[in-house]
């Protein structure tokens, strides 16, 4: 099993059929000050993996900050691989994480970490990053 692809975005939806829709995607928060506090972002996953992985795996993924620390309890989640695809014989899965109210205490990089299995997948960076705003006048 691997990750296709991965990414962070503002709004994720689906329509009737299936098909997603992203909204924001981004690499960088921008804050004013610290602590920071992020009220909404999306965590996108995409997994595919071999007829051998059809069933359930158990899903955890980590916020961490650049030192390891987690910033809020794992999210931990039973994911079922289906049935292949009829065009590419892989098996698909997702998911969509809708994170809330994170606090950010310094800025830095931070990284969600995805484990299948107790088995690392992958690691989805992000910046956070102090922005000063000038005021009108100010060159």
């Amino acid at each position: 099993m691997f990750v296709k692809y991965a990414f962070l975005a503002e709004s994720v939806s689906f329509d009737v059929t299936g098909k997603m829709s992203a909204i924001g995607i981004f690499e960088v928060i921008n804050a004013l000050k610290f602590p920071a506090l992020q009220l909404n972002m999306h965590l996108v996953v995409n997994l595919e993996g071999t007829i051998g992985e059809k069933g359930d795996h158990a899903i955890s993924i980590e916020l961490r900050d650049r030192d390891g620390n987690r910033l809020m309890p794992p999210f931990e989640q039973k994911l079922t691989m289906g049935a292949p695809t009829i065009t590419h014989g892989v098996l698909r899965a997702g998911l969509v994480l809708k994170v809330q109210a994170v606090k950010f205490l310094k800025a830095g990089q931070y990284e969600f970490v995805v484990f299948a299995d107790d088995r690392f997948l992958h690691r989805i960076t992000f910046e956070v990053q102090q922005v000063r705003v000038a005021l009108q006048g100010e060159a």
